[in-house]
């Protein structure tokens, strides 16, 4: 019996799955309403995406799309924060967890303006971890990588400003500037409808598979690697961008260094002492982050460690393991590692 079960809590489980049938009831047929009322003329364009068994909100534009942003998202978000409750309490509702993830991205707008996939696509992937679902996890994972190759969805612009300020913060030039903008002009430029459309339709073929792929269809090694790297690249990620984004040390050490810069005087000298500081500042800040979050870099160690010795000749596990290593400040073992990887790979 589930420990909740034991708890009395049982009951208030089951209610809450009535409840959100009810919901789901009750708003499937105002959403019949509102099409009825808001539905234009049908073009030539909208029977064919029909024949294909494609959502009519992928036209940009239309008022499913208003739709969308107004309703659906909100109703997918509450239907979503239930289910993992439920999920959570007993694991038979993933699946309809992952089938309202899906009809949510099937009813929202395909357009290059808007990324609506990988925050939900994410959002998934983090419950999955915090469940222990491991090889659902894998599969998961694995589908928000591919995801970030769908042509053609936008680059994060809030993720672009951190990474500006960060290199403005240590007074130093990002050698990458330049490129991201070439590539963010070309993404604005040549906006491929034909080339999304084949991406987007082989994420719902890869997603129609989920159940039979989170079975046995990763071996051993393949699960602990993904889920090393969900943690390096995901949550580990998120922790540090926390620290630096929430003015978290000392109500915000950026704050602390521009009222120092600010208030110095004396020229060139004292604008250099001031830039030092500056720098001084930020590398403490950055050592108190690490050491604050060493305990992600040293769970995806284990979990790549872990895939090393369940295939010791994956040169892909070894390079992993060794940028997680750099990333925890073991720079001096991670060399043996990238060596290592780049010998396998040879």
């Amino acid at each position: 019996m589930n420990i909740h079960e034991k708890n009395g809590h049982g009951s208030n489980y089951k209610m809450l799955a009535q409840h959100i049938e009810m919901f789901k009831s009750a708003f499937a047929s105002y959403i019949e309403q509102y099409k009825s009322l808001k539905k234009p003329a049908k073009t030539e364009t909208e029977e064919a995406l029909k024949k294909t068994g494609q959502p009519l909100a992928c036209e940009k534009g239309s008022t499913d799309g208003v739709l969308f942003d107004e309703l659906l998202s909100n109703y997918y978000r509450t239907v979503i924060s239930a289910l993992k409750k439920l999920a959570g309490f007993d694991k038979k509702y993933i699946p309809e967890l992952v089938e309202t993830y899906t009809e949510l991205w099937k009813s929202a707008p395909k357009n290059k303006e808007k990324d609506y996939i990988s925050p939900y696509l994410l959002d998934l992937c983090k419950f999955l971890y915090e469940t222990k679902e491991s090889e659902s996890l894998a599969f998961f994972y694995n589908l928000l990588i591919y995801c970030r190759e769908i042509p053609f969805l936008p680059i994060n612009d809030e993720q672009e400003k951190l990474l500006a300020e960060s290199y403005a913060q240590n007074g130093e030039e990002d050698p990458f500037a330049g490129f991201r903008n070439e590539r963010k002009e070309r993404t604005a430029a040549g906006f491929d409808e034909g080339l999304f459309d084949r991406a987007y339709e082989k994420f719902f073929l890869i997603l129609s598979g989920w159940d039979e792929k989170t079975e046995g269809y990763y071996s051993k090694d393949e699960i602990c690697f993904m889920n090393g790297l969900f943690i390096l690249d995901e949550i580990a990620d998120y922790a540090y961008k926390f620290y630096t984004t929430a003015n978290y040390f000392n109500g915000g050490s950026a704050n602390k260094i521009e009222i120092e810069i600010d208030n110095k005087s004396g020229g060139m000298d004292a604008d250099a002492s001031a830039v030092n500081k500056n720098k001084i500042e930020y590398t403490k800040r950055d050592e108190e982050i690490n050491r604050k979050i060493s305990f992600l870099y040293e769970k995806a160690l284990r979990y790549f460690n872990r895939s090393i010795r369940y295939n010791p000749n994956n040169p892909r596990y070894y390079y992993e393991y060794a940028r997680c290593l750099k990333n925890s400040g073991k720079s001096d073992e991670a060399e043996v590692f990238f060596k290592k990887a780049f010998e396998l790979n040879g």
